[in-house]
């Protein structure tokens, strides 16, 4: 008997390429580190990087590289809440900014969301990681 095996292969690399496309930004399932690093809907691009530690919290870091020096709103979430927000201006020699802050990690799975908008342009850098 012979078996067919390229629509089964087909198949399952088409499953695999949708599992892939939905699936989120970043996920650290060891409990380490998990990274978000991607482009906006403008030029810009961005990072989202949340790190354990070993006293019960969460170290964010939100990083956006513009290609100006216009004033940004971000605003930081922390499984669906806001915990953060503020405005700032990219300063640095290489047009960046930087958030960094800490929060509680909370018992079970965590989703932090790092969201900035250029308010004069309107371009949005839009990071999510999951712990």
């Amino acid at each position: 008997m012979h078996i067919r095996r390229s629509p089964a292969i087909v198949l399952s690399l088409v499953l695999s390429a949708a599992a892939l496309s939905i699936a989120p930004g970043a996920v650290a399932s060891d409990g380490g580190t998990a990274k978000d690093v991607d482009s906006c809907s403008g030029p810009s691009t961005y990072k989202l990087k949340v790190t354990p530690d070993d006293d019960g919290h969460l170290q964010v870091v939100g990083v956006v590289w513009s290609d100006d020096n216009d004033v940004w709103s971000w605003r930081l979430k922390h499984n669906g809440d806001v915990s953060y927000t503020g405005d700032v201006k990219a300063k640095d020699a290489d047009l960046s900014f930087r958030v960094v802050r800490t929060m509680v990690d909370l018992a079970g799975p965590d989703t932090v969301v790092f969201r900035a908008e250029n308010d004069d342009t309107g371009e949005v850098c839009r990071g999510e990681v999951d712990l």
